[in-house]
């Protein structure tokens, strides 16, 4: 009998462990028992995360959660998700719970109020912007003066730090004066002075990687220099466009241009004038294509002026909303926001078009603002509250 016993106990605990094991898998996977109406319901998940973490959740105008917590046990439908931080920008969206899946929502909120440092004092004349996005060169005036490089590197900028002197002012040559034209690998730049009239007087070519260097006047071989850079650059922009939907290299308002002294772009093939080139017709971005930094997203201005946004990884395209006073836009680091530069005012909006936050709004010079390799800070170019006739210099705007 005892035996007997033990044989059904061991039964009955076996179908036990089954069930609660079955009904573990079931609510892991987001069922839910509706006891009311003796069902089953099937709910979706929503995985919410925030930089900076700690933001509070609203689905549907009701507070519900925290970010970097899932939100589970939702009913499948359009929630309008709502997150917030006190001091940072608001995001919102409509975010679609689709039954057994989990949504993943990974936000930005930047700061209402962002600390602002110097990184030059004496002028940052002409800066520019190398292709790889980690380096900037400008001009100083006065007998200290020069051309520097500031490293756009990953450790906070206080003032001064990570800056070389490149090469010195000397003789009739200020580079407070220079403009600056990038090399396709990011080494090297040709520092270019002018008359009044536009003629060229001298084109330096400058290393990046040396200090206090003696430019080299390449006046004689300019034009053999640029169309070499030239077909580097035109040979990466054919490389990154091939995988890209014949309709969308056909969209972008550079697919149909021709011009004599500029490279041609048609629907096949990206070919070189060998005509010369001066600097200023040196072409970044010969296709109109420009890739984000993981290069799964693309930006183009399309035929009719709008810009659109090619995700070719899901395979869709967004439209970005039309902009009043547009200067330039340009791709946040993390490759799913860009920062639309406007007059007077910086915005960073996702890639999809949607959450147009303000970061900055003030006078900066020459639409010169771009964000930090890392994310954390955009860099621009601005007198601030100096006096008229003062000397522009670069700031970082903390975005952390």
């Amino acid at each position: 009998m005892l035996a007997k016993n033990r044989v059904i106990f061991s039964i009955t605990a076996a179908i036990v462990i089954f069930l609660l094991a079955i009904a573990a898998i079931f609510w892991t996977r987001g069922f839910k028992p509706d006891f009311k109406k003796g069902q089953i319901k099937r709910t979706g998940i929503i995985v919410a995360s925030s930089i900076p973490t700690g933001a509070q959740v609203y689905l549907d105008d009701r507070l519900t959660s925290a970010t970097n917590t899932n939100i589970g046990f939702l009913e499948p439908k359009t929630y309008k998700v709502k997150i917030e931080k006190d001091g940072y920008t608001t995001w919102e969206k409509e975010v679609e719970v689709k039954a057994d899946l989990a949504t993943e929502i990974k936000t930005l909120l930047f700061p209402l109020a962002p600390q602002i440092k110097p990184l030059t004092s004496t002028g940052a004349a002409s800066p520019s912007l190398s292709p790889d996005s980690s380096k900037i060169v400008y001009g100083t005036s006065g007998e200290r003066g020069g051309v520097y490089l500031l490293l756009m590197g990953q450790t906070p900028l206080p003032f001064r730090q990570d800056t070389r002197l490149l090469a010195k002012n000397q003789g009739s040559f200020d580079f407070s004066k220079a403009t600056y034209h990038w090399g396709p690998d990011s080494k090297q730049i040709i520092a270019r002075f002018e008359n009044e009239k536009g003629e060229s007087l001298a084109n330096l070519l400058i290393d990046t990687d040396k200090s206090e260097q003696e430019p080299r006047d390449i006046t004689g071989s300019l034009a053999a220099t640029l169309n070499s850079w030239q077909d580097q650059i035109n040979s990466r922009a054919q490389t990154q466009a091939l995988t890209l939907p014949q309709n969308i290299k056909d969209a972008t308002a550079e697919a149909k241009s021709v011009n004599s002294s500029q490279p041609t772009v048609n629907s096949q093939k990206l070919s070189v004038n060998r005509e010369p080139i001066t600097v200023n017709q040196l072409n970044y971005f010969p296709t109109g294509l420009i890739f984000s930094p993981d290069e799964e997203k693309v930006l183009y201005k399309n035929k009719e002026g709008k810009y659109k946004v090619y995700d070719t990884k899901n395979k869709k395209e967004y439209t970005l909303p039309d902009f009043s006073d547009l200067l330039n836009v340009s791709w946040y680091p993390d490759s799913n926001h860009l920062v639309i530069i406007r007059k007077d005012l910086v915005t960073i909006i996702e890639a999809d078009g949607a959450n147009n936050m303000t970061v900055f709004s003030g006078k900066f010079e020459d639409g010169f603002v771009f964000a930090n390799p890392t994310g954390d800070r955009l860099i621009i170019l601005t007198t601030l509250t100096q006096t008229e006739g003062t000397p522009a210099n670069l700031y970082s705007i903390n975005l952390r």
